[in-house]
């Protein structure tokens, strides 16, 4: 978890995988903050809860989100007027949100803090009781609170889909050139590291400052994330050694193993195996994310080229009611997106591969 002010509100950038996800949101929520808005937050087992503690502290909850799914109801249940869509109807989450609509609001109460029915002569004062967002850490949910904080440039929107589909989709004649830089940027990023957290976080929090100074044209913060395309091309080398070790585990299904090498570009090498003639679901085993942090250091991460999603559905190869959690070894909120820890795919996911791909 990491706080950045945009604008003049404060945005704080969190997973809900957990309960000390819950606990350091909780905290970092200021008393007096009169409403709360979760932006591109997927409906995990955390995420109630946090809703929860803030509504029991009478503060007001919006949810602008597009990862839809069953776990999705009891959210709805807390925040009747959530809007919850799907990836499809709503590729960017920034798409739900009108410029500025969370910006922060200038409220007059009473100074005895009534409800004006104590029948006593009151003493109005303007107070101002600013919004707070609380956001997912990925681009998309960066984009997201830039427009809801009413820091807003034109393909912000265009931007944000791109940025939350594959990566191999994010290239520069895709993006404009600020959040091309971006992309790069996360790709310089130091991993997870669950005994140092701060670390991969105060970075992050860095890169998206400057992200959003940048877009607003801040001069200084353009040369800053410029600097990082060095640092960027270090890691495409780097991933174009790792696409020459990809191998086919079936037919149509991409696997490498990155264990213990060198920071790569992530979106280099999603390419480079999407690009492979008859490629349907990519796998990358690696020794860093938030499920190798809780399953014995390993998770694997499964994509679907885009030609393929509308005919592959990653869930389908989970078991029936499973749970999105780096706990459970499982991470999934899109259909073309998965993440598993090696129990679960050696238990459930090779074995429905197997059962559709042959081998």
């Amino acid at each position: 978890m990491f706080t950045l002010p945009i604008a003049s509100t404060l945005v704080v950038f969190s997973k809900f995988f957990s309960v000390s996800d819950r606990d350091a949101v909780l905290a970092a929520i200021p008393e007096g903050t009169r409403r709360v808005v979760f932006l591109d937050t997927p409906a995990t087992a955390f995420l109630a809860p946090t809703i929860e503690g803030l509504l029991a502290r009478g503060v007001e909850i919006e949810v602008r989100d597009h990862h839809d799914c069953p776990a999705a109801a009891v959210i709805r249940g807390l925040v009747p007027g959530a809007v919850i869509s799907t990836r499809d109807l709503h590729p960017a989450c920034s798409t739900l949100l009108q410029v500025g609509e969370f910006a922060g609001r200038m409220v007059t109460e009473c100074d005895c803090k009534s409800d004006w029915s104590c029948g006593e002569w009151h003493n109005p004062t303007l107070r101002n009781w600013p919004d707070v967002i609380v956001a997912d850490p990925d681009p998309d949910g960066l984009t997201a609170a830039m427009k809801a904080a009413g820091v807003f440039y034109p393909g912000l929107d265009e931007d944000a889909a791109v940025l939350d589909g594959p990566r191999a989709a994010q290239t520069a004649d895709r993006l404009s050139p600020v959040a091309f830089l971006l992309t790069r940027g996360m790709s310089t990023l130091p991993g997870f590291d669950p005994a140092r957290p701060q670390v991969s976080e105060e970075a992050k929090g860095k890169l998206f400052a400057e992200f959003v100074a940048a877009a607003g044209g801040d001069v200084e913060a353009l040369a800053s994330l410029g600097r990082k395309v060095e640092i960027y091309e270090e890691g495409v080398r780097e991933a174009l050694l790792l696409a020459n070790e990809v191998t086919d585990l079936l037919p149509g299904v991409a696997f490498v193993d990155v264990t213990g090498g060198g920071r790569f570009d992530l979106t280099t090498l999603a390419s480079r195996m999407d690009a492979r003639p008859g490629v349907a679901v990519t796998v990358q085993r690696k020794s860093a994310g938030p499920i190798a942090a809780k399953c014995g250091g390993i998770q694997i991460s499964l994509a679907v080229p885009k030609p393929r999603q509308t005919e592959i559905n990653l869930q389908d190869f989970l078991p029936v009611g499973f749970t999105s959690s780096p706990e459970a070894g499982v991470i999934s909120n899109t259909t073309f997106l998965l993440h598993v820890s090696q129990q679960v795919w050696d238990e459930a996911i090779l074995p429905a591969l197997v059962a559709k791909f042959g081998g």
